[in-house]
């Protein structure tokens, strides 16, 4: 499955390579293709999205710990 989806990611790229450089708010991002800009921040969203959530996970398993230990 995760082979399929780095093929589709891998040709989504070949087909967006108008290169375009990313300006943040410290320094400029290099000139590369329009499609791994995307890939890119899609793969860091999706980190900082399964981080955000094993916070709250986390949060839950240790309330829940305090009210089994209370039983």
């Amino acid at each position: 499955m995760m082979i399929g989806i780095a093929l589709v990611g891998a040709f989504f790229a070949m087909g967006n390579d108008q290169p375009m450089r990313v300006n943040f708010v410290l320094f400029d991002g290099p000139s590369v293709g329009a499609g791994v800009w995307l890939l890119l921040f899609l793969a860091l969203g999706t980190v900082l999205g399964m981080l955000a959530s094993s916070l709250l996970v986390f949060s839950y398993r240790r309330k829940l710990g305090r009210i089994q230990k209370k039983d």
